[in-house]
């Protein structure tokens, strides 16, 4: 069965990084690998309790088993050090690529 990779863009609280959020945990739930990457406003998921700091995306998601990376450029950009949420790991423009083109990986951009 092939590993599912979503890349998820808006803000945490958005109606599409709600649909992400959901869709992981539903491809999880039906036992599929399945690893999220924050790029842009998503990575405001991955840090602190603030007020993007949504309740039912990451932290349903990283207790499961799902792998979450973090651009780190992006948070560089938003003024954020790559201290996130347990279980996040922060990565490099090099690693997203390389996550993207892994075999038998199907990637879904969540904009």
């Amino acid at each position: 069965m092939s590993k599912v990779l979503l890349m998820i863009a808006s803000s945490p609280r958005s109606m599409e990084a709600q649909r992400a959020f959901h869709l992981a945990r539903t491809l999880h739930t039906q036992r599929r690998t399945v690893s999220v990457v924050l790029l842009q406003d998503a990575v405001l998921a991955a840090v602190g309790n603030g007020p993007a700091q949504d309740p039912d995306g990451l932290a349903m998601l990283v207790p499961r088993g799902v792998s979450v990376y973090v651009c780190e450029h992006d948070l560089t950009l938003r003024g954020f050090a790559p201290d996130m949420i347990g279980g996040a790991q922060s990565v490099n423009d090099q690693r997203i690529v390389d996550l993207m083109v892994a075999d038998d990986t199907r990637t879904f951009g969540c904009f």
